[in-house]
């Protein structure tokens, strides 16, 4: 695909999301943002903004970054962002050959390898935009790893060790559904040209007490980084209003003789079991109402714990140890 034909398709697009076209950029303003990074910009990259200066996709907030904006947004590295989403959560960044503007790369965020580059080619890019957005199959992060594969090799199931182990504890609980787990394995069985069987064991699982046992048949190892973990997922359910603080307290219930975590952890969770039980559901509403405020204060210590960033889990556990240690 080249420059042209990726115009054409915002011209004529019509798919499922909703996109906005912003105004041509002037010629002025093109030049201002060169000036400023000390840069020449790739031709192609210029045709694109002299049609739009930018577009917005409403999946995610995903957003190709009007030139004035580039500017008012730089970093301290003068990184030149030329999309984002969910207010800059994200950036994907350009980067162009000092020897030759019309030779540059377009550069995703990783946090196993760094930065991946994705293209060499706007074309190509506006295209996965209007494909998938930022998270459906097609789009930016699916084409992430489908390069992570091609780069690093596929995704060894003895890696995902701690995140299965977390999902066969959330299934469990009735924190997560078969289909989250499922679609996780058909996500990497998409990216990867040749996945491990695992994968396919997962996808094709056809209940959940299936589903359990092939997970468990790794010899998952259950530790305390992988509870908090869970203790998340419970933070974004109550986030979301997916569970009540009464189902919260009942899963706290569960882990009140661990004797890995710390003092704070294991006197607020026996607080709020036996709070409960003296409380929760008598007539005083305005004690359930603070007992319900506590256990979601609680809880909100791991919602930094994530799903899909379980490489992050050691370091987020260290941090929140650090600070329960500290006196929190």
């Amino acid at each position: 695909m080249n420059i042209n034909d990726a115009i054409e398709l915002l011209k004529c697009y019509s798919g499922p999301f909703e996109l906005t076209l912003h105004p041509r950029a002037s010629e002025a303003l093109i030049q201002k943002v060169e000036h400023f990074y000390g840069v020449t910009l790739p031709d192609d990259f210029k045709t694109l903004y002299r049609f739009t200066d930018g577009f917005e996709i409403d999946e995610d907030i995903l957003n190709m970054i009007p030139l004035q904006e580039m500017i008012s947004h730089k970093n301290a590295d003068k990184s030149i962002w030329i999309a984002e989403y969910m207010i800059y959560s994200e950036m994907w960044e350009l980067e162009i050959d000092s020897d030759n503007f019309n030779d540059y790369s377009i550069l995703a965020d990783d946090m196993d390898h760094g930065k991946i580059a994705l293209t060499h080619s706007v074309a190509e890019f506006v295209g996965r935009c209007l494909k998938g957005g930022v998270f459906e199959k097609g789009g930016l992060y699916h084409w992430k790893d489908e390069i992570k594969a091609k780069v690093y090799g596929n995704v060894d199931p003895e890696g995902l060790k701690p995140l299965f182990a977390v999902f066969s504890e959330c299934l469990k609980l009735d924190l997560i559904s078969k289909h989250e787990v499922t679609e996780r394995a058909d996500w990497i069985i998409s990216t990867e040209h040749d996945p491990h069987p695992f994968f396919k064991r997962i996808s094709a699982s056809r209940a959940v007490p299936e589903l359990i046992t092939v997970l468990n048949s790794v010899d998952l190892i259950e530790d305390i980084v992988q509870v908090r973990a869970i203790f998340g997922v419970v933070a974004l359910k109550l986030l979301i209003n997916k569970i009540k603080p009464g189902k919260a307290i009942s899963i706290l219930a569960k882990f009140t003789d661990r004797k890995d975590l710390t003092p704070y952890e294991t006197n607020e969770i026996r607080y709020l079991v036996n709070e409960r039980r003296r409380w929760y559901n008598r007539l005083d509403k305005t004690l359930r109402i603070k007992l319900s405020d506590r256990t979601k204060s609680f809880f909100d210590n791991y919602s930094r714990f994530n799903l899909y960033y379980h490489t992050n889990w050691n370091a987020i556990n260290d941090r929140l140890v650090s600070d329960f240690s500290a006196g929190m």
